[in-house]
């Protein structure tokens, strides 16, 4: 079930922490049963592969909710390298806005050259 946003996402982690602990212990128990003969190498190898795939799902779930959350951030304008603290140089546009200021490429009758 894949529910959108973050609310969504958060669910789906709940739901594929539970997964990785479920196939985690089934992974346990038929390993111990292959000890003593009563499980092939075979069902091993399906088991953590289930494993696998739980955690995959998880760390699929866990982007989900980091993506949803840039996209809200975005959504009220809350997206910058200044509000998240990246310690990023910021750009100041000032600059290049004067040195752009009344050259309007295309309106003199010249093609830019």
């Amino acid at each position: 079930m894949n529910r959108p946003g973050i609310a969504g996402a958060l669910t789906s982690i709940s739901t594929g922490q539970v997964a990785v602990r479920a196939a985690a212990t089934a992974l346990k128990g038929v390993r111990d049963e292959a000890q003593y003969g009563q499980r092939t190498t075979l069902d091993v190898l399906n088991a953590q592969q289930a494993l696998l795939n739980a955690r995959v799902d998880l760390i699929g779930a866990q982007r989900d909710r980091v993506v949803s959350s840039y996209t809200a951030l975005a959504a009220i304008g809350r997206l910058s390298a200044e509000r998240l603290r990246l310690g990023a140089e910021l750009f100041d546009p000032a600059p290049h806005l004067e040195a752009a200021r009344d050259k309007w490429f295309g309106l003199d009758g010249t093609d830019g050259r």
